[in-house]
């Protein structure tokens, strides 16, 4: 049964979850098991996610862009990479790189990189043209409506894209 949250400021947009139907989630809003602050407090617009998966600590971000549903993927320990270093992991994985954060060619495009080019803090993967879908690390997995949604206290502004 798909029921929408109702924060104590906002609702999750209709076309966030049309979104999310129409990008392979089977229910859009199923529930989201992290506090609606929390999430509120992540994004640049409150209400700007929908609910894809449950919150768990088996994957993060990076595994989830990658495809990896099973196990944690940050390679780099308890630090943040700089842009060189997500761009070199990446092109291990088969990933190449665009500067251009602003192109709109979703087709090109799988995985988009946040933070800052000395601070990597956050994947998500492309869902669809002007949607990311992403886990945010230990909270749910979760649909935004553009490709820029998070606060700038939080992951921060796009980086890069990266086609396979």
């Amino acid at each position: 049964m798909t029921r929408l949250l109702i924060g104590k400021k906002k609702l999750v947009t209709a076309a966030i979850a049309v979104g999310a139907i129409a990008s392979g989630a089977t229910t859009a809003l199923a529930g989201i098991t992290t506090s609606t602050y929390t999430l509120d407090s992540m994004v640049s617009t409150a209400g700007n996610y929908a609910w894809l998966g449950d919150a768990t600590g088996t994957y993060n971000c990076l595994a989830y862009a990658l495809g990896n549903y099973s196990s944690w993927d940050w390679p780099w320990g308890v630090s943040n990479p700089d842009t060189w270093k997500a761009d070199t992991y990446l092109k291990s994985k088969g990933f190449g790189t665009s500067k251009d954060i602003s192109s709109t060619d979703v087709a090109a495009y799988e995985i988009i990189s946040y933070g800052n080019i000395y601070s990597i803090t956050h994947f998500s993967r492309i869902a669809a043209s002007n949607y990311t879908n992403a886990k945010w690390g230990n909270y749910e997995l979760l649909q935004s409506y553009g490709w820029q949604p998070y606060s700038a206290s939080n992951y921060g502004p796009g980086v890069k894209k990266y086609a396979h």
